[in-house]
């Protein structure tokens, strides 16, 4: 051991933090300043595993880390990557604070979470510029502007993609908060409005899996298949809520919805538009009809 002031060095170490006669935190590193005065310790190619209050075990690894004993808080920087229980979390630099089980992270955000492991197993891949994570809750939220896609584990099952300023991922109700500048792509269809929920559980039920609320636009390139040979057009819709049914291939507008088709104006109270189907079912309120 090398002291110089009031820094002490040294290399090799295994560092523990206990709290209640329960370990928090198992560091070990390649070397180690210690600054007695301000207390803070400098941790060079930091990696190990943080535990939360219910014995959760999070491993994670980085170039760089500074513990800061007085604020209970751990920073890393540097090729930062968190392995939790139902996901990975990579970025720049992340700040764990172990008296909230928290974690904060900034710059190139990375996650990739698993919904559940049975009965509904998508991937969820998110990056941002900023993230703040929950483990012990199982709640995620994403700020800046955050893209996303929703994969599912079978290959015929069609993946979905969003954009937003700000994301929330609750893997506890399965359901996904997407606010301002919001962006839905599936397949052929994007579709924009200021606020939209995903409801994970209902991929494969006949319940409503996406809803988009306030301004939505919808610009959809419909493909048509004729002896042979294929064809298509786009068509534009406009409304106040949307609905999307995965099991059923469709969507409904509703809120004083209007659709644009070829040289079609539809109106109604709710219209609903099929996956590659120029059949447009229109309610009226007073009558239901289709139009070809």
């Amino acid at each position: 051991m090398q002291i110089y002031d009031q820094e002490s060095y040294f290399q090799g170490v295994s560092f523990y933090k206990v709290r209640n006669q329960k370990k928090i935190l198992h560091l070990d590193s390649t070397e180690l300043t210690v600054n007695s005065f301000t207390g803070k310790s400098l941790f060079v190619e930091p990696r190990g595993v943080a535990y939360t209050e219910s014995a959760q075990a999070i491993q994670y690894q980085a170039k760089k880390g500074f513990l800061i004993q007085k604020e209970n808080k751990v920073i890393f920087e540097n090729q930062v990557k968190f392995n939790l229980d139902k996901s990975l979390l990579k970025a720049d630099k992340v700040t764990y604070f172990m008296n909230k089980e928290e974690i904060v992270s900034l710059g190139n955000v990375y996650t990739l979470s698993r919904s559940e492991d049975k009965l509904s197993p998508e991937k969820i891949e998110v990056w941002s510029k900023k993230a703040y994570s929950w483990p012990s809750l199982n709640k995620s939220t994403y700020i800046g502007k955050v893209r996303g896609i929703i994969k599912r584990k079978k290959v015929y099952e069609e993946s979905v993609k969003f954009r937003s300023e700000k994301v929330e991922i609750d893997l506890n109700t399965l359901k996904i908060d997407l606010i301002e500048n919001v962006q839905l792509i599936k397949q052929l269809l994007t579709a924009n409005s200021h606020r939209g929920e995903i409801f994970l559980e209902n991929y494969n039920k006949k319940l409503k899996y996406f809803v988009l609320y306030d301004d939505v636009k919808v610009v959809e390139k419909v493909e048509l298949e004729k002896d042979g040979r294929v064809s298509s057009f786009e068509r534009r819709a406009f409304g106040e809520k949307l609905e999307g049914l995965m099991s059923e291939n469709k969507i409904i507008l509703t809120g004083y919805p209007k659709v644009f088709q070829l040289k079609d104006v539809i109106t109604g109270n709710k219209i609903v538009l099929r996956e590659n189907n120029e059949i447009i079912e229109v309610d009226d309120a007073n009558t239901s009809f289709i139009l070809r």
